[in-house]
């Protein structure tokens, strides 16, 4: 199955993910220590309360149900050892399918132990993300097992885009919105939502300085892939945006 990336879309993602995640509120932030430069008010979307702890699980789930039957009984596989790997290990668990985490060895064992309560096998292998990955897609193909990409998959992309409609929901007049950038997935489905809806918006990308993956390909024209990653926001680090 293919999708195409429209409102449309993330219309119809919000509807088939709605039984599996939360719609997480939208709170002031209130008693900040410093003021904000030109910011009036200042709202957060709390999407560290969503089941799994992240936005994540929001384009794995609608990923998964876009799968064909016979597709999805084989089970489906995906390399992360963060937020990504347990949305995955829960999508896994909504369709009781098996679920499979490639991990790099470096992971610590706690995330390893996050993902085995989501019932997901563990598989070690590599010393970085890009070798488990590596190892994740080989038996993909194998076993012709589906790849859930963190990012670079438009099912996944209008997941995340479901975030902006809950938003606009709350917070119609929204000037501004300001998106964290790692592999750009969550960007893409909240700009893509955003500029549907009110072409002014301006939408805000906010990556690590150490890991400045998008920035960086932005300005050379073309997907580059950073020499190195300095940041400890590794949930924001990959080394570059693009499909595997």
């Amino acid at each position: 199955m293919t999708e195409t990336l429209t409102l449309a879309a993330v219309q119809a993602a919000r509807s088939r993910i709605a039984p599996h995640i939360r719609q997480t509120p939208l709170l002031p932030a209130i008693a900040l220590k410093q003021p904000l430069p030109n910011c009036d008010h200042l709202w957060l979307k709390l999407e560290s309360l969503q089941v799994t702890g992240s936005f994540k699980a929001r384009g794995a789930v609608n990923k998964l149900l876009s799968l064909p039957p016979e597709t999805l009984k084989r089970g489906i596989i995906t390399a992360s050892g963060g937020n990504h790997g347990l949305a995955v290990a829960y999508a896994g668990w909504i369709a009781q399918v098996p679920a499979t985490i490639y991990l790099p060895h470096n992971t610590p064992e706690a995330k390893a132990h996050k993902l085995l309560q989501w019932s997901a096998t563990v598989i070690r292998a590599g010393t970085v993300w890009d070798d488990a990955n590596q190892a994740a897609l080989a038996q993909a193909e194998r076993d012709r097992l589906a790849y859930l990409h963190p990012f670079a998959d438009p099912w996944v992309i209008a997941g995340q885009g479901t975030i902006t409609l809950e938003i606009l929901d709350t917070l119609p007049d929204v000037d501004t919105l300001l998106v964290a950038i790692g592999g750009g997935g969550l960007i893409s489905g909240i700009s893509l939502t955003a500029k549907a809806h009110r072409p002014n918006l301006k939408v805000i990308g906010v990556e690590a300085t150490g890991a400045p993956t998008l920035y960086d390909s932005l300005q050379a024209n073309t997907i580059v892939e950073l020499p190195s990653v300095t940041t400890r926001a590794n949930t924001l680090a990959p080394p570059q945006n693009g499909t595997h």
